[in-house]
């Protein structure tokens, strides 16, 4: 353990278990320089010559190959060491994560931010879960706090505007990708990856999701009918590509709502139906969400949100006293 001395931070403890040699150390500065010194400690006999790019391969080898966005967090990890310089994994501390993070600050947004620090944090972890080596740098570094966005939809009015700039599109699966969105709550990216095998008589199933669960969706059989008209022959994929042929239809309508572009599709959809009074509970399956506090957020478009309180509150029992 570590601990405060008169003249600094000492480092005492037993490598091998209570009935082992002891380990002494004295003349840490600080509680820092005494944790990067039992961290180097730990990684020798456990390659103290690695780096963090070779850590990054061990992981993708043995646990990273096998997530769903396998590719893309590689590629992500990769671009994070680099710019952290490579450094050797025993002499990477949390001081330098919290260095590199506030001059990223001045690139990238905090959001940004947070995934980068989720993504090589799991790393770290899944690494001691492997038995590769023995401690997470970042394993106690809080995430930063983010900004609120606040959180729009389209109104009817809007979606038949939108709707008709996708039908003018030059792609021909824009405006079927947006209308099984508006339909079903999907992301772009599950309605536009559709094949036909999962498009059935009044239901969608969407599989790869985010959360890695499969969800059937109904939808109605004539609108069915009028997407199935824009769709590839089957039996493979039903769409190809045609995100950025929406950017281009969303761009013509001249709406103002930051941070969102397709997703807004799907914030759409779950609005509406709560507005029109559709509940939490089947809001949530719809949407495949794996916690009604992510559903939460739509709550308050209920017709019926917190009415009670008008009942309930303590004037309204004042009012009938007076009477």
């Amino acid at each position: 353990m570590i601990k405060k001395t008169a003249t600094g931070w000492m480092v005492d403890f037993y490598p091998d278990g209570r009935g082992g040699r002891r380990v002494r150390k004295k003349g840490f500065k600080t509680r820092l320089d005494a944790n990067a010194w039992l961290r180097r400690f730990h990684q020798k006999g456990k390659g103290s010559g690695l780096r963090l790019s070779d850590l990054v391969d061990y992981w993708y080898q043995h646990h990273g190959h096998a997530l769903k966005d396998a590719k893309y967090r590689y590629s992500r990890v990769t671009a994070i060491v680099t710019r952290l310089g490579n450094p050797f994994v025993a002499d990477f501390t949390a001081t330098d994560w919290l260095e590199y993070r506030m001059a990223r600050m001045n690139e990238v947004s905090s959001s940004t931010v947070n995934h980068e620090q989720r993504y090589l944090k799991a790393v770290f972890s899944e690494s001691i879960r492997l038995g590769r080596i023995q401690d997470n740098p970042i394993g106690n570094v809080r995430q930063l706090t983010e900004p609120h966005h606040e959180m729009m939809f389209l109104s009817l009015e809007q979606c038949r505007k939108l709707l008709k700039e996708c039908l003018s599109s030059s792609n021909p699966f824009t405006w079927a990708v947006a209308v099984i969105c508006l339909a079903t709550g999907a992301r772009w990216s599950e309605a536009e990856g559709l094949t036909w095998v999962n498009w059935l008589p009044g239901k969608v199933i969407f599989r790869n999701t985010k959360n890695g669960k499969d969800r059937a969706v109904p939808i109605d059989r004539d609108l069915q009918s009028e997407v199935e008209a824009f769709a590839l022959p089957g039996p493979g994929r039903m769409f190809d590509t045609c995100r950025y042929a929406f950017r281009s239809a969303y761009g013509r309508c001249g709406y103002d709502t930051p941070h969102q572009l397709t997703h807004i599709l799907r914030h759409t959809f779950a609005s509406h139906y709560m507005m029109n009074g559709g509940d939490l509970l089947t809001l949530q399956r719809i949407l495949g969400h794996g916690s009604i506090n992510m559903t939460m957020k739509y709550a308050h478009l209920s017709p019926d949100y917190l009415e009670s309180a008008v009942r309930l509150c303590p004037m309204a029992s004042l009012r009938v006293d007076a009477m």
